[in-house]
């Protein structure tokens, strides 16, 4: 089991960063992390330091183009006042950012799909919300855009992730102000992580019904935190009426993985490519017993006079002047 301490330090970069980008991408993948995680760490591994949304996923979906997404996630830095910012202010973030860099890499209708863990499954969801509700064309096109999500270990229903993070804020405000809203919305019976739980799941159900269906998949965590316990129970961590699997892991090193034989890896990037794969548009083809008889007959008229298409159907007969012309076995 992992200690407490192995909570990663926000400290980085935030917004978007591109890890992957095919010269002709198909879908785009967003990577975005939780409660005092960032960008790059929430993703490595702390022995072989793999970064795998940038050293593994690219070799299983090579036509996508991969991002990931950083906000200040922190309830405390020392000798510095944490963030202020609310969950609607980090799904603003998302949604206004994720739009305008679709908007200018001309692919805001591009499939989308989200891998989101923790806090930063609420984050999505918040964003989403917000592009649902909003007046811009762009950020009503990125809603549309989005064909899937992927939560691991977010806390639907609130988590002890809150009595963890209350420790932290109590302790820290002996030396500086911490963000006490950031944690307060995932305490369980949270009232606003209530009303964007109602929202977002009457959002899915709207667009279910317009034949807009969102893909939503829940990972939850099988092992406790050493010194805190359990963080995102099961009954939090999924969605009634969709899928879900457990990871054989702890909620800080379930969204770690060690190479592409790792099982975590194999199952979460394994849901990615099916979607990938479901989005495809295979070309109808004869069956080949049918392809064999087909047979066409007629004639060309390079006087450029009469009908362009006329005959029988059933034998593919073209009269289309005085050149005959057969072929078999197209």
């Amino acid at each position: 089991m992992a200690a407490a301490n192995e909570l990663p330090s926000t400290a980085g970069p935030y917004g978007l960063q591109t890890l992957a980008e095919p010269v002709f991408p198909t879908l785009d993948i967003v990577f975005v992390h939780g409660l005092t995680g960032n960008r790059e760490t929430t993703w490595t591994h702390k022995t072989t330091r793999t970064f795998w949304p940038s050293d593994l996923l690219p070799k299983d979906l090579p036509n996508a183009r991969i991002l990931t997404f950083g906000y200040d996630a922190d309830v405390v830095r020392a000798l510095d006042a944490a963030s202020s910012n609310s969950l609607r202010d980090h799904g603003k973030s998302l949604a206004h950012e994720l739009a305008m860099n679709k908007m200018r890499a001309r692919a805001i209708d591009r499939p989308t799909f989200f891998v989101a863990h923790s806090l930063g499954g609420l984050v999505c969801e918040q964003g989403l919300l917000i592009c649902r509700n909003a007046a811009e064309a762009h950020l009503n096109a990125l809603l549309d855009a989005v064909k899937g999500i992927i939560f691991l270990g977010t806390p639907h229903a609130g988590s002890d992730l809150a009595r963890w993070g209350n420790v932290l804020t109590g302790i820290s405000s002996i030396f500086s102000k911490p963000n006490r809203d950031i944690v307060r919305v995932l305490t369980p019976g949270s009232e606003m992580l209530a009303a964007v739980q109602q929202d977002f799941h009457t959002m899915l159900d709207t667009r279910r019904e317009i034949g807009k269906k969102m893909k939503i998949f829940c990972f939850y965590e099988e092992y406790r935190v050493g010194g805190v316990g359990e963080i995102v129970p099961k009954h939090s961590a999924i969605l009634p009426g969709y899928e879900s699997q457990s990871i054989h892991s702890n909620h800080m090193s379930m969204a770690r993985f060690t190479g592409l034989d790792d099982g975590g890896y194999i199952m979460v990037s394994g849901r990615l490519w099916l979607w990938a794969q479901e989005l495809e548009q295979i070309p109808a083809q004869l069956p080949k017993e049918r392809e064999k008889r087909i047979e066409y007959s007629g004639t060309v008229n390079m006087m450029g006079s009469g009908s362009i298409f006329q005959g029988n159907a059933n034998i593919g007969s073209l009269n289309l002047g005085r050149t005959n012309a057969a072929c078999r076995n197209l």
